[in-house]
Order: structure tokens, then C-alpha cells, then sequence
């Protein structure tokens, strides 16, 4: 599992894939993989 967050609102997600829109914010494309 990793967890990835949204770089335009700091929403974070734990999963297995990165997430294509932010729940929180409606951004798409902004999560990245926090290491």
C-alpha cells in the first residue's frame, strides 16, 4: 500500500493505485506518491 497526495489541497489517500480525482478538492491528476 502507499499513500499519495493531492499537491494542490494536501488531501491524502492510502491505496494501491494513484487516484485520477481528488475527492476533497475535484483536481485530477495532482496525487503523487509519498514516500
Amino acid at each position: 500500500m502507499a499513500v499519495f497526495k493531492c499537491t494542490k489541497c494536501g488531501y491524502e489517500k492510502e491505496g494501491r493505485c494513484k487516484p485520477r480525482k481528488c475527492p476533497e478538492c475535484g483536481s485530477q491528476g495532482t496525487f503523487e506518491k509519498k514516500e
